[in-house]
């Protein structure tokens, strides 16, 4: 099964673990040989890596499709007479099989094919308009990590995990126009490449109008001791502020599809569609949450974040400069549960290699399956978007990152194109949506910038 074999992966990256410790005790006698194999050592600890957070998205999508199977089953014993009372039916909370029956029946009428019974019956449920040109979808506005829930490599969120969101505005209709499952698998797709959507704050708004995110800092001051009946002085006001989030328009470029995957395969073309077009447009936002430059594109992290330390080397990091990132933290966000580390890849190799004072690795893998690594005692992610260390690169933050805020402003829109590519036999989907990103306290997260 899946879960044995994730724990047979997570045995192989520990024994690597081991032979990468035993190879960095002698760092200092090292020959071309051992340098070569430390390389292949870290690179397949790496690819191991990649292979459990496979293994795991396969395990939750085999259980997700299992699940939609066994209603689908459920659905098609309803009795003719059921379907036949409309009003009842018209009642009736859409299910999931339903939607996506729904979104079925879009795509047949659209390509002049005929609609069944289950058909008709989900379109009423739903009220949907099969002849309509475009669906139009809410963004989930439960879709917001607690603090920090995923730490590591972009794990895909869990079914039935609780989440706490905030949100601006409230949405009374719309929210059964594309199946659930079709959103589920594009925010599931832009959290693989989402970077800093997994560890950042996510907040969904109705619309796309530019929202003030007041801020307040009150980290500079203290109370104080006073003698008995003596005045308590001047206030003392924090330092209040606010953070404008706008709404960018992102495409996800034309998908083609088949006539035949239309007709044979509506069920799996949610997630089919989802994921595609989610990678696509999480690809260009997780470049823009991690390093875009505030100008007309979102605002990035190591952009917003303020200076903690410039390390002394062009192209590499030493231990004490990130202690010293560590602790130009103030205390105050030290205990968030989303403060940890990001960086690229490659900067976690050579992070890899370094020690303390007493010899001990900064890097402490974690001790069970499913347990992020840690450096320094605090967790890290791998953000394929954030710079190598290389001259004058941020490489490094260290940070509260629930304090970096995403916004995913008002619908996200889905589009059929019929005739452009009909000489194909081909019909072409896209889907377009809106987002932002800003550091809300740049005291809050840290930067290492390379010499």
């Amino acid at each position: 099964m899946a879960c044995d074999t994730i724990q047979e992966k997570f045995e192989e990256q520990q024994a690597l673990t081991g032979q990468i410790k035993e190879l960095g005790n002698h760092q200092g006698d090292w020959t071309a040989e051992d340098r070569t194999n430390w390389d292949t050592l870290n690179a397949a600890y790496d690819i191991i890596e990649d292979e459990i957070v496979d293994l795991k998205e396969r395990a939750q999508r085999a259980v997700r499709l299992a699940q939609l199977d066994e209603k689908i089953d459920e659905q098609a014993s309803q009795t003719r007479s059921e379907i036949s009372q409309t009003r009842q039916i018209k009642s009736r909370k859409p299910t999931e099989e339903q939607r996506a029956l729904a979104m079925q029946a879009f795509l047949r009428a659209h390509a002049g094919r005929e609609l069944s019974e289950r058909h008709t019956e989900a379109l009423h449920v739903t009220g949907i308009n099969p002849h309509a040109p475009d669906f139009e979808s809410r963004w989930s506005r439960t879709f917001a990590p607690n603090g920090l829930q995923r730490w590591n490599r972009g794990l895909s969120s869990v079914p039935g995990e609780k989440r706490v969101a905030l949100q601006v505005g409230t949405d009374s209709e719309g929210g059964y126009t594309v199946p659930e499952g079709f959103m589920s698998n594009l925010e599931t797709a832009l959290l693989a490449f989402g970077g800093f959507r997994n560890v950042a704050q996510i907040v969904s708004t109705a619309t796309g109008n530019d929202v003030p995110w007041p801020t307040m800092d009150d980290t500079g001051n203290t109370g104080e001791l006073i003698a008995e009946e003596a005045s308590i002085g001047s206030s003392v006001a924090p330092t209040f502020g606010v953070v404008t989030l706008k709404a960018y328009k992102y495409s996800s470029k034309p998908i083609l599809v088949s006539a035949e995957l239309l007709e044979d395969s509506a069920f799996n073309l949610a997630a089919v569609l989802g994921a595609a077009l989610g990678e696509r447009i999480g690809r260009i936002t997780s470049t823009h949450y991690a390093t875009g430059d505030d100008s007309s594109k979102p605002q990035g992290v190591t952009v917003g974040a303020s200076a903690g330390v410039t390390a002394a080397g062009a192209a590499a990091v030493t231990s004490d400069e990130l202690i010293e990132l560590q602790e130009s933290l103030d205390p105050s966000y030290q205990s968030f549960p989303s403060t940890g580390w990001a960086f690229h890849q490659s900067t976690r190799k050579e992070i890899r290699q370094l020690k303390d004072s007493d010899g001990q690795y900064l890097w402490q893998p974690g001790l069970r399956a499913g347990e992020p690594d840690l450096i320094l005692g605090r967790p890290y992610a791998v953000v394929a978007d954030m710079p190598e260390m290389t001259t004058g690169n941020v490489s490094i933050v260290y940070g509260a990152f629930e304090k970096y805020i995403i916004r995913d402003a008002g619908k996200s829109r889905f589009f059929r194109l019929e005739e452009l590519y009909r000489a194909n036999d081909q019909t072409g989907f896209v889907m377009f949506s809106r987002h932002d990103g800003r550091v809300l306290q740049t005291n809050a997260i840290k930067k290492l910038t390379q010499a």
